[in-house]
C-alpha cells in the first residue's frame, strides 16, 4: 500500500518533466531549422558546367567564322570550366547553405566581404561581369589572330551604343573606329582627344572597319558624358584592332573573363586544320590579353572538379593558380602550367604527341 501510494505521488512530476524535455526538444529543432533559414553574408562556389569551345552552346555552334577558310570538322574538345555561385551582393545565403558547403568535397564557402566592397550592388556586379565577358572576346580574337602571323590595325571597337545616340542605327556592335574625318585612331584615348578638339553638334565622320569592310558613318556630336569632358557620339568603346573578317563568339548566362584562354585555343583550331588537340578532351582557364599573356583566375578547385567529371584528360592552368590548383588535384588529370598563348598551344601539341608538357609542380 505504501508502494502504491508513493507511486501515485511522484507521477505527475515525472510526467511534468517528461514534457517539459519534449517541448524543450521541440523548441529547440524549431530554432534550429529557423537559425538555419536565417541569410547570412557569404558566397558559395561549386563547380559549374562545363562546354566545348568547338561545340554548340544553346544549339548553336559557340565559334561561328565567316569571310575565311575555317577547317571543315574538328577533332577532340577543348573545354571551357565555369563555377556556380550562390550568394552576392543583395542576396545572402541561409546558414543550411553554407554549412552544408563547409562539408562539401568541391565547394568553397567565402566570406562576402573578400569577393566584393560593402557597397557594390547585384547590377554593378552583373554589369562588370558583362564588360569582362565581352573584353576577354575581343582579347581572344586578337591574340589568336596575331599568333596566326596576321597583321592588324588598332582602334576602338564599339561595346555599347546608347538608345539617345545619333549613332544608332549606324553604329553596330564589333564596329572599330580607325579615324574621325581624316584623323587616324588607334585606341579609345586617342578617340577622346580627337573629339576634344570638337564641339557638341559637330557632324564628324567615322572611319571604321565592320568585319573586314572600310565604311564611313556621319554621326552628330552630342553633350558630354561628363561635365567637362569631350563631346560624345553615345556609344562605349573598348581598345582593340580591325579584324579582317568575322568571328562570332555566342555563350549565353556566363560572366567574367576566364574564359578568354579557352575562347583563343577554340579560334585557332578553327583556322588551321581543326585538329589542334589531335582528338583529345582538353580544358583551360585563364585570362587573356591582346598580347597572348595569360592570367589568374578564381575558383580553380571548383573548376578542376569539373574538369576530371567531364573526361578531360589534361587542364592548361596559369601558372599563378598553380600552387591552388595543387591542394585539390584529381587523380590521373594533368594539372598543365601555362603563361602565354604559346604555352598553351605548345603544350597541346606536346599532348598530341603523346608527350608531357611542364606541369604544376608542389616547387
Amino acid at each position: 500500500m505504501i508502494t502504491a501510494c508513493l507511486a501515485a505521488r511522484y507521477s505527475w512530476p515525472m510526467r511534468r518533466q517528461a514534457t517539459t524535455l519534449v517541448a524543450s526538444a521541440i523548441l529547440a529543432i524549431g530554432l534550429f531549422f529557423a537559425g538555419m533559414a536565417l541569410p547570412v553574408p557569404y558566397v558559395q562556389l561549386t563547380p559549374g558546367p562545363v562546354t566545348d569551345t568547338l561545340g554548340s552552346s544553346g544549339g548553336k555552334p559557340l565559334i561561328v567564322i565567316k569571310g575565311h577558310p575555317t577547317a571543315a570538322k574538328s577533332t577532340g574538345r577543348i573545354f571551357l570550366v565555369t563555377v556556380l555561385q550562390y550568394g552576392g551582393p543583395g542576396e545572402n545565403l541561409s546558414a543550411f547553405k553554407v554549412l552544408s558547403g563547409w562539408w562539401s568535397n568541391h565547394d568553397a564557402v567565402v566570406p562576402l566581404r573578400v569577393l566584393y566592397p560593402p557597397t557594390v550592388t547585384a547590377k554593378q556586379v552583373q554589369q562588370q561581369d558583362t564588360e569582362d565577358m565581352d573584353q576577354s572576346q575581343v582579347n581572344a580574337k586578337i591574340a589568336a589572330l596575331r599568333y596566326l602571323g596576321m597583321k592588324l590595325q588598332p582602334g576602338a571597337e564599339v561595346s555599347t551604343v546608347e538608345t539617345s545616340s545619333t549613332a544608332k542605327g549606324k553604329l553596330q556592335l564589333g564596329d572599330v573606329i580607325l579615324g574621325v574625318d581624316s584623323t587616324s585612331v588607334s585606341s579609345s584615348d586617342q578617340l577622346v582627344s580627337v573629339l576634344k578638339t570638337h564641339k557638341v553638334g559637330d557632324h564628324v565622320a567615322l572611319q571604321i572597319n565592320r568585319s573586314g569592310t572600310a565604311m564611313s558613318v556621319d554621326v552628330t556630336l552630342q553633350q558630354p558624358i561628363k561635365q567637362g569632358g569631350a563631346p560624345s557620339i553615345g556609344i562605349g568603346v573598348l581598345d582593340s584592332f580591325a579584324i579582317p573578317f568575322e568571328i562570332d563568339i555566342e555563350l549565353n548566362n556566363v560572366g567574367g573573363p576566364s574564359a578568354g584562354l579557352a575562347f583563343t585555343l577554340g579560334i585557332i583550331d578553327k583556322l588551321t586544320d581543326g585538329n589542334l588537340t589531335g582528338g583529345l578532351t582538353i580544358a583551360s582557364t585563364g585570362t587573356i590579353d591582346a598580347d597572348g599573356k595569360v592570367g589568374e583566375i578564381g575558383g580553380v578547385q571548383q573548376k578542376e572538379a569539373a574538369v576530371k567529371a567531364n573526361g578531360a584528360v589534361a587542364f592548361l592552368v596559369p601558372a599563378g593558380n598553380c600552387a591552388e590548383a595543387l591542394k585539390e588535384k584529381p587523380k590521373g588529370l594533368k594539372l598543365v602550367k601555362v603563361s602565354t598563348l604559346t604555352d598553351a598551344v605548345d603544350a597541346i601539341k606536346t599532348l598530341r604527341s603523346g608527350g608531357t608538357p611542364p606541369l604544376c609542380s608542389a616547387g
